[in-house]
């Protein structure tokens, strides 16, 4: 029996490192949980696979010929002073002048350039939507210890009027007041650890987890970010490079359009027996692009390509206008949240502490130390608020400027 305990606990010391480090492997950061969503995310991996499919159309538009050859089979006999069975063999290709061939490959090549912005938008917008997710989790947790540290001073309240009650300094009816505000800080508890479990778990099936989240990080991390920078980065972003991309195509298409005013022309090569003759024959044949001269294309090409130019300044202005407002934001309420870290905090734990200790002495009921309690929970409150408005405001501002790293 004593060998199976000691066997036990080997294997328990053994253990513990390993459970440990699981658990500590599951505590995700913010960078963890954006990689997760860049290596993961449905929406991620299936704007990806676009790209491939737009890669295959580039194949087709890299063949030296965009059609197949053609071949005619004929036969007949021929009655009349002798009969004689004829026949021939025609074998036609046409062939894709050299300029109309360069402009599909643009175009393809521009399509490919398009997904794989696309790709990045998609990103872009997971990600955006991750570390929201993420920073509410965070939120709620702080909201939870916040809710466990009133539920701590509210059972010392209630030790305390108990202490007195016996000494014959309080009421029963102080007591009782304490009890309620114990079961009251419990519930809120139980709330915000509730409400804990349901960001996590969201966050967790965002990310395709399996295992429960374990929420790291903190919202106190905010940090200055350069204007310039995030001005440069936002003029990067995958939105603009879609439009360029399309550009690039417009402007093939429009190279294309014009090669339409040309003849297409054609390979031809026969062969054929007439009247026990061998013919053998070969020639070239050729359009005139009399009534159809790419008009249709050449108006829908200049016409996409001008909208598209004038789309991409309206975004570059507008992106550059959304990201300084974005910044002023932000700064402000870094500003303010670090203000009332400063200021604020610590006098919320020193009234705290000041206000157990003259209950304790008798210096002020229980009426005044449950007020001051409030105060100091709706203090804490209000700071939580104000930290995740400064952190969603930098997810925001993060993601007008394209910027995550």
């Amino acid at each position: 029996m004593h060998r199976l305990i000691i066997a036990a606990g080997v294997v328990l010391l053994v253990a513990l490192p390993v459970i440990a480090q699981q658990q500590q492997a599951t505590a995700l950061t913010l960078e963890d949980a954006l990689e997760r969503a860049r290596q993961s995310a449905p929406a991620i991996v299936a704007a990806r696979m676009r790209v491939e499919e737009a890669r295959g159309r580039v194949l087709g538009a890299s063949l030296p010929l965009s059609s197949n050859p053609t071949v005619e089979l004929e036969a007949g006999k021929r009655r009349g002073a002798s009969s004689s069975t004829d026949y021939g063999v025609v074998v036609a290709q046409d062939v894709e002048l050299p300029a109309r061939r360069r402009a599909r490959l643009d175009a393809a090549r521009a399509a490919v350039t398009q997904e794989e912005q696309r790709a990045r938008e998609s990103e872009r917008a997971v990600q955006r939507e991750v570390a929201t997710s993420y920073f509410r989790a965070v939120e709620a947790r702080e909201r939870a210890d916040t809710a466990t540290s009133g539920k701590r001073i509210a059972a010392e309240a209630l030790r305390i009027a108990e202490r007195r009650y016996a000494a014959g300094d309080v009421a029963q009816l102080e007591v009782n007041l304490a009890r309620m505000a114990v079961v009251r800080a419990e519930s809120e508890a139980r709330m915000a650890a509730a409400a804990l479990r349901g960001h996590a778990t969201q966050l967790q099936v965002l990310l395709g987890m399996t295992e429960p989240a374990t929420i790291g990080g903190s919202l106190r991390d905010a940090r200055a970010l350069a204007a310039g920078d995030l001005l440069a980065r936002a003029a990067d972003r995958p939105d603009i490079r879609t439009l360029d991309a399309e550009i690039a195509e417009a402007e093939s298409e429009q190279r294309f359009a014009r090669t339409l005013r040309w003849p297409d022309f054609g390979l031809r090569a026969s062969y054929g027996k007439e009247e026990g003759d061998r013919v053998v024959l070969g020639g070239v044949g050729l359009s005139l692009p009399i009534f159809n001269r790419g008009q249709e294309a050449t108006t829908v090409a200049n016409a996409r390509l001008a909208r598209l130019r004038m789309e991409r300044d309206a975004l570059t202005r507008t992106i550059e206008a959304e990201v300084r407002g974005a910044i002023v934001s932000y700064d402000a309420l870094r500003a303010a949240a670090a203000e009332y870290e400063r200021t604020v905090l610590p006098l919320i734990d020193e009234n705290e502490t000041l206000a157990l200790e003259s209950y304790d002495a008798g210096q002020i009921g229980l009426a005044d130390l449950l007020l001051a309690r409030r105060e100091a929970l709706d203090a804490r409150r209000a700071f939580i608020d104000q930290l995740i408005e400064t952190r969603l405001a930098e997810v925001e501002l993060r993601a007008r400027a394209g910027v995550w790293k």
